[in-house]
């Protein structure tokens, strides 16, 4: 008779500290694989479902994370139907949250098994684990921009998930600012030279290269915005600040993750980096829109060098109308 093998079965969307727990526990169990959830696998009412990670990213992580913690012996594999789930050989241990989710996948599969009188199969359940606000840590919170990856709790927001079609990009107007250019000298020694001698009352910057340039001159934004990506491909560099976020925002999209963790950074006393899955080329828009009366916002013009632009009435109507033009992201997309 085959060994048992034990399943940790959840999405793993958003890598948080749950799964961690979770993967913590099923390193205990013999022959263990995290199974990935899709497809049919998916509850229709999860909140925000539409904007679930793909699974070959949410693979990827979690076998990124499995390496970084040593623990390799611990297979990966995608589930995206119960008739997968039902053609397991030999005995096996469903390890879950408890949930409606997953009571739901534990009746279809008990009453699979009574009849076609499967191999034996038993479950576990873990309790949830809590976020900081003692509410359960989830993806769908996650998504909504309720709490982060570790559980802290953000401010939220009320901004549906958008997508920007290429063919509007031309066509939608973007905040305006001033242009210091490489060529008229050292941008980033300029712009800071003007933050010290105007004072505004918060500075974002976004970008990778923005970020550095302005670090090499021993200067720190309120909050820095980057995705590890420039125009000449993969951008490996440390950033300092007291406060990180990570959050997942796909290319051309502003995700309420983005939206809540922007509001978040802004508020804080404190120097905050966001972290990028994804692309961060959209996200000075909800910055326009959040940030105070004369803050600046700071994002890097390829081969010409950093524009400035102030927050104000006419940035933020621009930054609205590029919102406005984004069709609101639904389960049909």
């Amino acid at each position: 008779m085959k060994e048992e093998r034990t399943i940790a079965l959840n999405l793993f969307d958003r890598l948080h500290l749950g799964h961690q727990v979770l993967i913590d526990r099923l390193s205990e169990m013999p022959n263990p694989i995290a199974g990935v959830s899709d497809g049919g696998l998916i509850g229709s009412e999860l909140e925000l479902a539409e904007i679930i990670q793909p699974v070959d990213l949410r693979v990827e992580n979690l076998k990124a994370y499995l390496s970084e913690s040593r623990l390799d012996r611990i297979d990966v594999q995608v589930f995206s139907s119960y008739d997968a789930l039902l053609n397991i050989q030999g005995p096996v241990r469903f390890l879950m949250f408890m949930g409606p989710c997953c009571s739901e996948i534990e009746e279809h599969i008990i009453k699979s098994l009574q009849a076609d009188s499967k191999p034996k199969v038993s479950f576990e359940f873990m309790k949830p684990v809590r976020a900081n606000d003692g509410d359960k840590l989830s993806s769908a919170r996650i998504r909504l921009g309720e709490i982060d990856r570790s559980g802290r709790p953000l401010v939220g927001t009320d901004e549906p998930p958008r997508r920007l079609g290429e063919e509007l990009r031309k066509d939608l107007q973007t905040p305006k600012g001033e242009v210091f250019a490489a060529k008229d000298g050292n941008p980033e020694e300029r712009v800071v030279e003007k933050i010290y001698h105007e004072g505004p009352p918060c500075i974002i910057a976004v970008g990778d290269v923005t970020c550095a340039t302005l670090a090499e001159v021993n200067y720190f934004p309120d909050v820095q915005v980057i995705d590890g990506i420039t125009k000449r491909g993969r951008y490996a560099r440390e950033f300092k600040a007291h406060i990180e976020y990570t959050i997942y925002n796909p290319p051309a999209t502003i995700y309420p993750e983005a939206w809540s963790a922007m509001k978040t950074a802004i508020k804080n006393k404190r120097t905050t980096l966001i972290k990028v899955e994804g692309e961060e080329d959209l996200l000075g828009f909800p910055a326009a829109l959040l940030a105070p009366d004369d803050a600046v916002l700071l994002y890097g013009q390829p081969d010409v060098g950093i524009v400035w632009v102030p927050i104000n009435d006419e940035n933020r109507r621009r930054a609205r109308a590029f919102l406005e033009a984004m069709p609101i992201i639904t389960c049909n997309d």
